[in-house]
């Protein structure tokens, strides 16, 4: 019997019949499509593994028709009768091990493959480092059929509770096991499939005129110092627009429009958005005297302001201002719940903050502006008048963040509140 060579017609083609079968290919001894009675197809190679027909009959399943054109498939058929003819046996766990990659040569090509090609790249830095820090130094050596999913529940149970960063290092895991799974065809099932995330705990943190003004008094002695000139426009803006941290280190003037009190992220965390601007912040922006590439760029703002160095000037302002609890972040909480108690309804709070749900199109521009200006404009004369309280009370704000680190945080916060009932 003549047997016809595979092509993705024929395979197409084949029905089921109440039974498991092969069909062989023409082209390639022992390499042939079996069809299961449930009519899923696996291509599949049939071997002796030793010499003479007393040896052992072995199978090696390659992977599904759906995953693997008959010309792949039949390529790594051919590859492997290569490995039988130099004595090798595919199919035993040994060899199984020895083409198996590790953890480590995983991530890899996870990172070369797919990190670097589909995530933003504040993401694939983070996915790095989550891949440094926390998975390779504990699964770097182990190849990937070795990891169970008992292993990762165990792994994931020793991380800290609640913590963002926790559950983040499952989810790249977790892409990590799937592209193996799916797209790699290197491991039967994804061990990381349906892990419970730990309960994340929400932060509705924001700040109240007393803070705001306890910030906006030590940012005035820090706007004296060269050096902190970038910081501190930077804070302003957080605090003024709403904006997500990242969106305002990356921003560059070009895409700042005065005239028309607006700017422009062509590649914020939702996509493209138009970020309207207060009068404040319009006179904060006109006042910069550099104007490099980047607005908040330190020295001749030829880089961006990374996160590390704000987040240390952040730890600074923490301590001269004796505020506890607090993140870059919650500068956007703040503007959320001030517009909201502005009378903003939740389509026009939305667009202020360029949450997730505002659909990006190209309606978005067409759009008036104005009742976001509007909102914008009472939360900026709100935030402005914290930031610049009148000149005796400025004076007693300084003193108190400037007070030795000795005080004690309860007269610190005694301080706040006798400024707060001002």
């Amino acid at each position: 019997m003549v047997r016809r060579m595979l092509t993705k017609t024929l395979t197409d083609s084949l029905k089921t019949k109440g039974l498991d079968y092969v069909e062989w290919d023409g082209a390639c001894p022992g390499f042939g499509v079996r069809v299961s009675v449930n009519g899923s197809k696996s291509y599949i190679l049939m071997y002796r593994a030793g010499r003479g027909r007393t040896a052992r009959l072995r199978k090696v399943t390659i992977g599904k028709v759906a995953d693997l054109t008959v010309g792949e498939a039949r390529n790594v058929a051919r590859q492997l009768r290569g490995d039988v003819a130099r004595g090798d046996d595919p199919a035993s766990e040994a060899a199984r091990k020895r083409r198996e990659l590790t953890i480590k040569e995983a991530v890899e090509r996870y990172v070369t493959e797919h990190v670097l090609v589909h995530n933003k790249p504040s993401w694939a830095a983070q996915v790095q480092l989550l891949l440094k820090v926390h998975i390779l130094p504990e699964f770097g050596a182990t190849r990937l059929g070795d990891v169970s999913r008992a292993d990762l529940i165990k792994w994931h149970a020793r991380k800290p509770a609640g913590s963002y960063g926790t559950n983040r290092c499952l989810a790249v895991l977790r892409k990590l096991f799937t592209l193996a799974h799916r797209d790699w065809q290197l491991i039967e099932a994804n061990p990381a499939s349906g892990i419970k995330q730990h309960r994340e705990t929400s932060r509705e943190r924001f700040f109240d005129d007393a803070e705001i003004a306890a910030i906006g008094a030590w940012l005035s002695s820090q706007n004296l110092i060269l050096e902190s000139c970038h910081f501190v426009l930077a804070t302003r803006l957080l605090l003024l627009t709403g904006m997500r941290l990242g969106e305002v280190l990356t921003l560059p003037w070009a895409n700042i429009d005065l005239g028309r009190n607006l700017l422009r992220l062509s590649d914020g965390k939702t996509g493209a958005r138009i970020v309207a601007l207060n009068p404040e912040v319009v006179a904060y922006l006109a006042e910069t005297k550099f104007r490099g590439e980047y607005v908040v760029g330190p020295n001749d703002g030829s880089v961006a302001l990374t996160k590390g160095s704000y987040h240390a000037f952040w730890r600074r302002l923490l301590k001269a201002t004796g505020l506890t609890n607090a993140r870059p972040h919650d500068f956007r909480h703040t503007v959320a719940t001030l517009g909201a108690m502005s009378g903003a309804n939740a389509f026009v709070l939305r667009d202020l903050l360029g949450h997730k749900t505002v659909a990006i199109t190209s309606g978005y521009v067409a759009r008036t502006l104005d009742p976001v200006h509007a909102v914008s404009a009472s939360i900026g004369k709100h935030i402005n008048s914290a930031l610049n309280p009148p000149t005796n009370v400025r004076a007693e704000v300084i003193n108190i963040a400037r007070s030795p680190l000795g005080q004690s945080r309860g007269a610190r916060k005694r301080s706040t509140q006798n400024l707060a009932k001002r």
